[in-house]
């Protein structure tokens, strides 16, 4: 089954910075590597859904609200003593009218979520504890579905606004992981390191 257009283009144009996140991101085997992980996603997610929280989305994604996951990623952090990296700058969308290409980036990552849940799962973490925001993406398919059927309607769509806007959220959230991967007090309180 083909994609439509808009998913088509996206999902092309991004393609080498998405494999380039997913290798970065890889497969947390430990609960050291998911603090690092978690780490990650945190100064990507909440910097990205604070400045989104902030901003109108075209009027065709009316009835559309994107998957926040604040809240369960700040409940994670704390379950398991782990700290987002201070150091990540404030995400800048670029220039154009490309927040369809953001948010294409954030609700595909439910799709990711699903496989990310189980290995979560396989380290002792749940939806009630320390993976939160996995499930709570993984089992909210219904935002990914509103998004990418409404995404194809956005009147005055600029393609190479939205694929720039996707590949910025892609090299912003390479560059929380690499922080992430680089910040040795990710792993625990500062004062027990």
């Amino acid at each position: 089954m083909d994609l439509p257009p808009r998913r088509t283009a996206l999902k092309l144009e991004t393609a080498d910075a998405h494999a380039a996140l997913d290798a970065m991101v890889g497969s947390f085997q430990t609960l050291d590597d998911y603090k690092r992980y978690l780490a990650g996603i945190a100064a990507f997610r909440l910097p990205v859904e604070a400045w989104l929280s902030q901003t109108s989305l075209p009027a065709d994604l009316d009835g559309y609200q994107p998957h926040m996951v604040q809240s369960e990623l700040e409940a994670d952090l704390a379950d398991l003593n782990a700290v987002e990296p201070k150091d990540q700058p404030a995400f800048q969308p670029p220039e154009g009218d490309g927040v369809v290409g953001l948010l294409y980036v954030l609700e595909g990552s439910s799709l990711g979520a699903r496989l990310l849940a189980k290995r979560a799962e396989a380290l002792g973490l749940s939806a009630e504890y320390g993976a939160r925001h996995l499930f709570s993406q993984a089992r909210n398919f219904s935002s990914w579905r509103a998004f990418s059927e409404r995404m194809e309607n956005v009147r005055g769509y600029d393609d190479r606004a939205a694929a720039r806007w996707a590949n910025t959220a892609f090299d912003y959230a390479r560059s929380a992981f690499e922080s992430a991967l680089n910040a040795k007090y990710t792993i625990g309180r500062p004062d027990q390191l």
